[in-house]
Formats: C-alpha cells, sequence, structure tokens
C-alpha cells in the first residue's frame, strides 16, 4: 500500500473491521424497523381509499336501524347489469300516500332510472368511500388517493435527498420519520376528503427520505462482498412490513384506526440519533475523517476485530490530524469533484447518459410493480389474502435476486427480470377463459415475483453507478422519476373496466424496452462504490479497481443465509 493510501482508505478500513459483523448486523437491525414502518406508508391506500361493494338505499324499503346488503324488493327497485344489480341506478319510485307500504313493486317505475345518492354497503369495513360516499360518479377520487400519495413522493424525494447528503443519512431518515408520524396521524382525524387529500401529499412528502436514507445508509456500512446480503434483508422486512399492513386492515377493518397503528410507532425513530452512527462514507466525503474513525474504532471493537499496523496509522491519522490533510491524497479530485452539484453530472456525457437510462428504467419497474400490486385486490378471492400473498411472493424473489445478483451481475438481473415480468403479463392476456384459476394467479404472481427482482437490483445498481457526493442525490431523482410511474398505476384499475386487457398489454410495453436498454450501462458487480465522478466514469474499465476476494461472494452470501 502506497505512502498516500495509508491517509484514509474507508474501503480497507470495513475490510478490516469485517465487512459484515456484529456492529453491521446490529445496525441493520435497527435500520430495518423504519423499512416495515415505510412499506406500510407506501400502500395503506389500497384499503384506505379501496373499493367497496355497495347498492343504492331505496326510500320506503330500507328503513330502520339494521339495513341488509341483501333484500328482496331488489328485484323491482334496481336495475340488472347482467347478473348483479347496479350500483349506481334505481327505479323511479311512485308514492302513494294512500297505502302504509311504500315498497311494493306496483309503485315502481322499471321504465325510468335515477342515480343514486346514498348507498348501503355490504360489509361494515370503513374506509373512505362510506365515510364520504365516494361511490358512481365519485369513484375516481379514490384512484387520485393512490395518485396523490406518489405524486407527494415525487414532488419530495429530491428534497430529501439534497438533505441526506448535505446534513447526514441518519438526520435525514431521523427528521423525515419524526414529520411522517405526526403528518399521519394527524391525516387519521381528517374530516374531509379535501383535507384527506393533503394530508396524504404531505405525508407521503415527508415519508419519502425515511426509505432511501435507511438504505443509503445501510449500503454505506457494509463491504462490497456483504451488499447483497444488506439488500436481502431490507427487502425481506420491507416485504414483511407490506403483509403486516393486510394483516392489520384484515383486523381493523377501520381506516381511522389502521392510520393510527401504522404512523404512531414512527415516533421512536426519534432515540435513532442515540443508537445508530452516522454514514462513515458521508463523513469522509464531508471532510470529517475523525468522526469517522471513531465510527471505525467502536465496529472494530464491536466486531472484535484485529486491526493491521496500517488500518491503525489511518485512524490515528484521522485523530490526530486536521481534516484537510487526513483525506487520502490518492483520490485526487477536482473541484468539480468535490462540489457534489449536479452541474458536475451534466458536464461528463457519460454520466449524463448512463442517468437517462436509469429514469426510464426506475419508471418502467415502479409502474409495473405498484399497477400489480393494486391489482392484486380486484383479483378472484379474499383481497386481504391475496394482497399478503402478493407481498410475500416478494421474500423468495429478493433471496434469489440476491444470490443472482453476485453471480450474473446487478445489469443480467434487471435485465432478464424486467424481460420476464413483460413476458408474463403479455401470456396472462392470452389465456383463455376456460384455463384454472389457480393458473392465472400463477402467472399474475410470476409476473410480480420478477418485478420484485428488478425493484430490489435496481437500488443497488444505481447507488453503485453514481461518487459518493452525488448518490443520494441521484437515487432521490431517479426515485422521483420512478414515482412517476407509480403515480399512474391506481388509474389502471379504471382502464381495466373499459378494455380489460389493456393494463397487462401496458405493463408489457413498457417492461421489456427497459430490460434491454439497461444492457447499455456497465456492470457494477464487486466494485467498490465510486468516491468521484473520475470513479464513477471508470467503472466497466478494465483499470477500475475490483474488491479483492469478490469472485467469494455467492458463497459468502449462502453461508450467511444459512445462519439467518
Amino acid at each position: 500500500m502506497s505512502e498516500d493510501n495509508k491517509k484514509f482508505d474507508l474501503d480497507y478500513l470495513i475490510d478490516q473491521i469485517g465487512p459484515f459483523g456484529k456492529f453491521q448486523l446490529a445496525n441493520y437491525a435497527l435500520i430495518c424497523y423504519p423499512i416495515i414502518l415505510v412499506a406500510m406508508y407506501s400502500l395503506n391506500f389500497v384499503f384506505v381509499a379501496g373499493g367497496l361493494d355497495y347498492r343504492c338505499q331505496i326510500p320506503g324499503c330500507d328503513e330502520g336501524d339494521s339495513l341488509s346488503f341483501e333484500a328482496p324488493f331488489l328485484n323491482f327497485t334496481i336495475p340488472k347489469n347482467e347478473e348483479k344489480f347496479s350500483s349506481c341506478d334505481k327505479f323511479l319510485h311512485v308514492p302513494n300516500a294512500t297505502v302504509t307500504d311504500q315498497c311494493q313493486a306496483d309503485l315502481f317505475d322499471s321504465s325510468q332510472l335515477r342515480s343514486c345518492s346514498e348507498f348501503i354497503y355490504q360489509t361494515d369495513e370503513k374506509n373512505i368511500l362510506n365515510e364520504w360516499d365516494l361511490g358512481c360518479n365519485e369513484e375516481w377520487k379514490l384512484s387520485l388517493v393512490g395518485t396523490i400519495s406518489q405524486l407527494g413522493y415525487m414532488v419530495c424525494q429530491p428534497l430529501s435527498g439534497y438533505f441526506s447528503d448535505r446534513y447526514g443519512r441518519r438526520t435525514a431518515m431521523i427528521v423525515s420519520g419524526i414529520l411522517t408520524a405526526v403528518a399521519g396521524i394527524v391525516r387519521s382525524f381528517s374530516t374531509s376528503y379535501t383535507m384527506y387529500i393533503i394530508m396524504e401529499f404531505i405525508t407521503s412528502g415527508v415519508s419519502s427520505g425515511v426509505f432511501n436514507s435507511a438504505f443509503i445508509l445501510a449500503l454505506e456500512l457494509v463491504g462490497p462482498d456483504r451488499r447483497s446480503l444488506g439488500v436481502l434483508l431490507m427487502n425481506v422486512f420491507y416485504a414483511l412490513g407490506e403483509a403486516l399492513l393486510g394483516l392489520l386492515a384484515m383486523v381493523t377493518k377501520n381506516w381511522r384506526l389502521l392510520l393510527r397503528i401504522i404512523y404512531a410507532p414512527a415516533l421512536l425513530i426519534l432515540i435513532y440519533h442515540w443508537l445508530i452512527p452516522e454514514s462513515a462514507k458521508w463523513l469522509v466525503s464531508m471532510n470529517r475523517p475523525r468522526s469517522a474513525a471513531k465510527i471505525i474504532k467502536s465496529a472494530a471493537k464491536i466486531n472484535k476485530s484485529q486491526l493491521t499496523a496500517e488500518a491503525q496509522t489511518m485512524l490515528d491519522k484521522a485523530f490526530y490530524e486536521d481534516s484537510s490533510t487526513a483525506i487520502s491524497k490518492s483520490n485526487d479530485r477536482s473541484s468539480d469533484d468535490t462540489e457534489g452539484s449536479l452541474s458536475a453530472i451534466l458536464k461528463s456525457r457519460i454520466l449524463l447518459l448512463r442517468l437517462l437510462n436509469c429514469l426510464f428504467c426506475w419508471f418502467s419497474i415502479y409502474f409495473v410493480f405498484y399497477s400489480l400490486t393494486i391489482n392484486s385486490v380486484v383479483t378472484a378471492g379474499d383481497k386481504y389474502v391475496n394482497f399478503i400473498f402478493n407481498c410475500l411472493i416478494e421474500i423468495p424473489a429478493a433471496c434469489l435476486c440476491c444470490l443472482a445478483m453476485d453471480k450474473l451481475g446487478r445489469r443480467f438481473v434487471v435485465c432478464f427480470s424486467l424481460t420476464f415480468s413483460g413476458i408474463s403479463c403479455l401470456a396472462y392476456v392470452f389465456l383463455s377463459a376456460d384455463v384454472s384459476e389457480y393458473i392465472n394467479i400463477a402467472v399474475f404472481l410470476f409476473g410480480k415475483f420478477n418485478i420484485t427482482m428488478s425493484i430490489i437490483t435496481i437500488y443497488v445498481y444505481t447507488a453503485e453507478l453514481f461518487p459518493t457526493q452525488l448518490r443520494m442525490t441521484l437515487l432521490s431523482i431517479c426515485a422521483t422519476f420512478g414515482s412517476t410511474g407509480a403515480t399512474l398505476a391506481p388509474f389502471t384499475l379504471l382502464l381495466g373496466k373499459y378494455v380489460e386487457s389493456l393494463p397487462m398489454i401496458l405493463f408489457s410495453a413498457v417492461a421489456i424496452p427497459a430490460g434491454i436498454l439497461i444492457l447499455l450501462a456497465p456492470e457494477t458487480l464487486n466494485h467498490t462504490l465510486p468516491d468521484t465522478i473520475r470513479d464513477a466514469e471508470n467503472i466497466g474499465r478494465k483499470e477500475y479497481k475490483i474488491a479483492e476476494d469478490g469472485n467469494k461472494d455467492s458463497t459468502i452470501l449462502l453461508n450467511n443465509l444459512k445462519k439467518l
């Protein structure tokens, strides 16, 4: 190791303390808590603003306190659409003051229809649909909730990314978590649809920094050969959080209570200021090697790692020398590199084209992922059970994904999973009505399985493609662009009411091209995280530094999985 590199080589120090020891495992366990919460925040609108079966309330027939969804008088009071009674229309009621019983067939004119203004709901489940009667002509307001939720993420993610790069990953996660808890609890007390939709936007906006900050914080804690294991842990807990949402929705069946249950625990994130350290990689990028050295020294003690003389020398110099001389000169950073501004990306043709490719890929993945998740509750069977299984399928997908990432590389996993997801959606369209319901569900879940692999890999891949000072900002920009796809996803439910097969055709039309185009980006498997613009540009070139023992990654991951 050269004299310059002895100054402060963080990748070398992380390797010295152990790429995934007790220190990293303890921090991952803590980071997975907000990951579970964020999973519930991102999809709660599926139940809070979900569809319910309802019919018109018939004056003169629906009387008293106990109103039944099924009643014999429906045959002469409500028209039928095929085999189902209309939800929004009823026959004209012609009252007769001379009779006491106004619920008689001859008092309803079947030749004249009237729109309904009051409704009877099939279940006792309480959500905003029956809270504010948002059926029929106002049903689009339900889809708008999901769109506003994703719009909040889309608008605020760049801000959260900048905040994270400027003030630290831990700080961004804590501040975002606390604001989310407060906004979510306030939303549960909404007195009107307008108030609810405003609070939905605010809640989604302030929560946008929780997952991305936690993800980057966790990723920067470990060495290159343990990133896949770290990603696996986070995505398993994310899937469990989604499934937990389905379980809580099934038990509570009350949207106000559900929101309070899932948002109140986020207040505990405040104590993370004393429980987890800031990202050492971020501290180094901000010329604070002394703080980074303290974290490394603490990690070495917890992991019971024996540091080499060279590593100890690095830490000693970081503790006792001025920060301006403690950073490794080997980086040879230009002024553009250290500025950490987006203008540096715009000046680099390589990184600009790479960013544009990532943007389209993120859009496609988010659009298909959220569309398939939302459409799972309208398939045959119990919507809660369908939703839970649709979420749990992400766990085996995450396991296979993390193994495949280290065997095939990040780029090929994104390519294959996107392509197979698109093919699955297309195959679902051509399945005949005679095919077993189980085959339909299997094909649907195979599409979800593959798109889950895509969404997991793209987070890792994007984080590895860009330099440290801009990593969180660019990841947030990509996630923002992806959110435009998620914003459109809720309206695929309405699209399917006009042309049933159109949503699936649309999913395949964006997934397959994105899978092909991502092959134009370089592979990042076993590369150290780039610190500078120059490092990022050199990814994929032969002279770029490859992490030592990177070819052992799959074996290490398998051994660690057996210990979980």
